[in-house]
């Protein structure tokens, strides 16, 4: 079991916020009625790229996969993955505290030179309860 992420400083990073869960109702008429089906997001995404690294790195990272039997597993993000962030974007981030991230698919490798790779991984987290 993996519990954190490796501490490794991405060189690029996307985030996309949880959504809260909705649904909307359309009549024939066109009237639209949405329902709210909880208070707090879900589905926060992360992508994390790493450009020019070397395969020991590489390996770190498709270890961690492998350990969380493939993303079926939950972990935490270390702080690493946030440097060069202000405090306070990085607490929206990392906020709710209790989220937990799994693997939204395999990390993807693509090798530029040899025993250099770059790496994207996509993740998404959710509340942990």
């Amino acid at each position: 079991m993996a519990d954190q992420f490796p501490n490794l400083k991405p060189s690029d990073r996307q985030f996309k916020l949880g959504a809260y869960p909705t649904k909307t109702y359309r009549a024939l008429s066109g009237a639209t009625v949405k329902r709210s089906f909880g208070n707090r997001p879900t589905g926060y995404e992360l992508q994390l790229s790493y450009t020019n690294i070397t395969d020991d790195i590489t390996v770190q990272l498709l270890d961690h996969y492998n350990n969380t039997s493939g993303g079926f597993e939950r972990f935490t993000l270390p702080a690493a993955l946030f440097a060069g962030m202000s405090t306070t974007l990085t607490s929206r981030v990392q906020s709710p505290t209790g989220i937990k991230w799994e693997y939204a698919d395999a990390p993807e490798v693509k090798s530029v030179f040899n025993g250099i790779s770059v790496v994207t991984i996509n993740l998404i987290g959710e509340q942990d309860t």
